[in-house]
């Protein structure tokens, strides 16, 4: 079991919108298809349908103050700003649950938090190798208007992630058992965030417990990784480049008077360096998309054998993870994909 918390938001809709729908392509304003999305489910709302339930807890965080005075709470301290409140959690590979077993295992991790009284929506996607669901839940009681205290959620989770694995008899993620051992001694245990070089690389090299298909992504994934790691330090370099360009530029008209330089001149001859610099930058770009397009087509000559539908999509989800996941997901990939292979 893997939970995962989202960056928190003041809108209810888009969260909704998001997380009920396919994920925008590239060019795309909006996407409404809903192919990932296997089924919803609400906590403490009147009615099933997302759209409604947005709107509902919307206007339960709205309307705070006025529920604050009703229930007899003096309405103090600052104003929230962010109501809403979403994480995911997510099986291992091996594992299938039911429907009726994400749904009590949502609610259970609801409680963990103690927001069992708190509005939520429950989304099921089934567009990953490993189950999964996404909670979305509204900071604000409906009850008392007093807005949740999100402080410890992520080490609540942890340990509640820790006891649902030991209750179903196999635990996926021992490092998190000894962490929680050592923070329950008094320790503070926090795990260091891995630059994102290394953790391509350790994605594209660490892989064994991937199926035997996906091992013939490994050497992409490395050539991958280090391409990605040039454009990243293209990109660093030229926001350098602009950076003491301005700062010799401020500097030149800031002593012009001392020197007899007139500020036009100095505006014009900055003009044409910007423009060579600009054109310097925009041949290396275009060399790097280049570079980048020959890789795309070396990596789909390498992976054409893969012929079996089943085998593809397990592959290229591997392979799409692989660089994409954050390292709280390391451990989550491998298994077989839920669903059987659509008809072409």
């Amino acid at each position: 079991m893997v939970p995962a918390i989202a960056a928190g938001g003041r809108s209810f809709k888009g969260a909704v919108l998001y997380y009920t729908h396919d994920k925008r392509r590239k060019g795309e304003a909006v996407r409404l298809t809903t192919d990932r999305v296997a089924w919803v489910e609400t906590v403490n709302l009147p009615t099933g349908d997302p759209e409604r339930a947005w709107r509902i807890m919307a206007h339960t965080a709205m309307m705070a103050d006025e529920i604050k005075a009703a229930a007899g709470i003096k309405a103090t301290g600052r104003k929230l700003k962010n109501p809403v409140f979403a994480y995911s959690i997510a099986w291992h590979p091996g594992e299938r649950p039911a429907k009726a077993e994400q749904i009590e295992a949502a609610r259970a991790s609801i409680e963990a938090q103690g927001l069992e009284g708190h509005q939520a929506i429950i989304v099921c996607h089934d567009d990953e190798p490993q189950a999964h669901v996404h909670i979305i839940v509204n900071r604000v009681h409906p009850a008392t208007g007093k807005a949740a205290t999100l402080s410890n959620s992520k080490l609540k989770l942890s340990q509640w992630a820790e006891a649902y694995e030991r209750e179903r008899g196999k635990v996926y993620c021992p490092q998190r058992v000894t962490n929680n051992a050592r923070r329950s001694r008094g320790d503070f245990v926090r795990h260091p965030r891995t630059p994102r070089s290394v953790f391509e690389f350790n994605r594209a090299t660490v892989n064994d417990h991937l199926l035997r298909e996906v091992f013939a992504v490994t050497g992409q994934r490395q050539q991958d990784a280090h391409l990605n790691e040039i454009g990243r330090a293209i990109k660093r370099s030229h926001a350098r480049q602009w950076r003491g360009f301005a700062r010799d530029y401020r500097e030149k008209l800031r002593t012009a008077p001392e020197r007899g330089k007139d500020p036009g001149e100095i505006r014009d001859d900055f003009l044409v360096a910007t423009a060579e610099l600009r054109d310097t930058q925009e041949r290396q770009r275009r060399e790097f998309r280049a570079a980048r397009d020959t890789r795309n087509a070396e990596r789909r000559k390498a992976l054409a054998p893969y012929s079996d539908h089943e085998a593809t999509r397990r592959a290229g989800r591997a392979y799409r993870e692989g660089l994409t996941r954050s390292r709280q997901g390391d451990n989550r990939f491998g298994g077989p994909g839920r669903d059987p292979p659509k008809p072409d």
